[in-house]
């Protein structure tokens, strides 16, 4: 004769097993101590942006000039109070979510709309407006 498992001992694992599943699902990640805040990550990436197209433009680049590609972006991370490693490590953290870094890089583009329509005197344009 099969063997009857009692339901009134069944439902209190499961419900311990429910309860924990639950929990679990709830626990919002825990961020390494070397990752900034999202809006500082974005306001270094949108410094990092403004020197990269400065050494891509040759911006930095006159018949005297004797700057260097280095010290551009070493200009930008003082700017930011930060150094090249943190910026790599933070950097390299959000890469593991690419969804992540794409909403970074929208704000990115909507700072550097803000700041070169400051720059013109004109009223920034947002990324929606500019589609």
């Amino acid at each position: 004769m099969p063997k009857v498992i009692k339901t009134s001992s069944i439902i209190p694992v499961m419900g311990f097993l429910s309860m924990v599943f639950f929990l679990s699902c709830g626990k919002k990640e825990q961020l390494p101590d070397y990752v900034w805040e999202d809006e500082k990550f974005i306001e270094v990436l949108t410094e990092f942006q403004m020197a990269e197209a400065i050494v891509r433009l040759g911006y930095h680049r006159n018949k005297d000039s004797m700057y260097f590609n280095d010290s551009v972006y070493n200009a930008a991370f003082r700017k930011a109070g930060v150094s090249e490693a943190q910026f790599d490590s933070n950097y390299n953290y959000h890469l593991n979510d690419p969804e992540k870094m794409e909403e970074f890089y929208r704000k990115v583009i909507t700072n550097l709309n803000t700041r070169m329509a400051e720059f013109e005197g004109k009223s920034p344009v947002s990324q929606a407006d500019s589609l």
